[in-house]
């Protein structure tokens, strides 16, 4: 109880019998007296009672009256009433609605009551304690299922880490075996094909060969670049390295790289710079990869004799870099799976060209680790637009 003694109250409209049993029992427990059950509610809102007795026959208010007004408003409250011999068979049914736990003939004995007073308060410290039991049960109930809830989260971020792994190795079991295989055969058989045919070949269909060869060149870095670049920031291995640097050159320097390609299907690569110098916030190399993967992929859907733009500039506190083609284009439903790694999307190109269905998701990653953003416009048949951004530098 963290307490002395236990608080009792009687109830009784004679003051000689509240005399009484206050001296009887004020050495045991804290006594308060009541000549009514009004006085007795009274009490109650302001002590925190653990016993009430009362007597029956009171004016106004009679004890099983007042024990049933009190029993919704304190339940736990261990309750006697005291009665006359006569009338035991009149109080026993409201004793037992009112829960009373025992009930005293007139005139009671100090030794009688006071076994009956000590069993009343072992009763109640009882239920007091079991309460207490109760609610300790129930906070490591409810710290157990939050633990239970903990480590099921954990689990699941486990598998989910797992399944992410999985289809890692999936995606990268795949591009070796079936996509870098492809094109490394294909060497082969362009060698073979010099060799067998030497005597034979024209300057034309040597530098048809030749062309052919240095295509499949091409993709073949591009897929090592792009898978070597990917591998490492899935498993959180490749830093981004910040600086300011001037995405205009670097812009013109990645279409250098493949103006010849874009030459050999004759296809024009345009480049509007608003302004000579275009400051922008992240990792150049990353930006580097992302540049040659929308350049190959606009080179690769363009019809020959078609044509790319790209462009440069500032807005509302970003650099916004564009690549506009003008090539077969792409179906929306193509559109909402480019970004998503469970999904194998590798369309081949105007040519016949071959990719991975990786370059594009490793261009969002990259462009939304440097605090950018990738953005894919496109129809069928009339082209597709993409733009991404980075943070503008400030001026110095």
């Amino acid at each position: 109880m963290g307490q002395n003694k236990y608080n009792v109250l009687y109830i009784d409209d004679e003051h000689n019998n509240l005399v009484v049993f206050e001296n009887a029992f004020f050495t045991q427990y804290n006594i308060f007296t009541a000549l009514s059950g009004e006085e007795g509610l009274k009490i109650l809102e302001k002590e925190e009672i653990h016993l009430v007795i009362t007597d029956q026959k009171m004016p106004g208010m009679t004890g099983v009256q007042f024990l049933e007004t009190i029993k919704p408003l304190y339940p736990d409250i261990i309750t006697m009433i005291i009665t006359a011999y006569s009338d035991i068979d009149f109080i026993i049914p409201a004793i037992n609605k009112c829960g009373v736990y025992s009930y005293i003939l007139k005139p009671w004995d100090v030794r009688e009551l006071n076994y009956t007073l000590e069993n009343a308060l072992t009763k109640y410290q009882l239920q007091h304690d079991n309460k207490k039991l109760l609610e300790h049960l129930r906070l490591a109930n409810e710290q157990l299922e939050d633990k239970i809830k903990a480590r099921t989260r954990e689990l699941q971020d486990k598998n989910d880490e797992l399944a992410k792994i999985n289809a890692i190795k999936d995606k990268l079991f795949t591009i070796i075996s079936h996509d870098l295989r492809q094109p490394i055969l294909s060497f082969g058989v362009f060698l073979e094909t010099l060799k067998v045919v030497k005597e034979e070949l024209t300057a034309e269909k040597f530098q048809t060969l030749t062309n052919s060869i240095e295509s499949h060149l091409w993709q073949v870095k591009d897929l090592m670049d792009n898978l070597l670049h990917w591998s490492m920031l899935q498993m959180e291995g490749k830093e981004i390295s910040r600086s300011n640097f001037d995405m205009t050159a670097t812009v013109d320097k990645n279409i250098s790289l493949y103006r010849s390609i874009a030459v050999q299907k004759q296809i024009e690569i345009d480049f509007d710079k608003t302004a000579d110098k275009v400051l922008a916030v992240g990792d150049e190399d990353m930006s580097e990869v992302v540049l040659r993967n929308l350049l190959s992929n606009a080179i690769k859907f363009t019809n020959s004799g078609g044509n790319i733009k790209c462009s440069v500039g500032n807005m509302n506190g970003d650099v916004i870099v564009t690549i506009q083609d003008n090539g077969i284009g792409i179906s929306k439903e193509v559109m909402s799976k480019f970004f998503d790694i469970g999904q194998q999307i590798s369309t081949r190109g105007t040519a016949n060209e071959k990719g991975i269905g990786l370059g594009l998701k490793l261009c969002k990653e990259f462009i939304e680790k440097q605090g950018g953003r990738l953005e894919v416009t496109s129809e069928v048949g009339a082209g597709s637009t993409f733009v991404f951004s980075l943070p503008k530098a400030a001026a110095n």
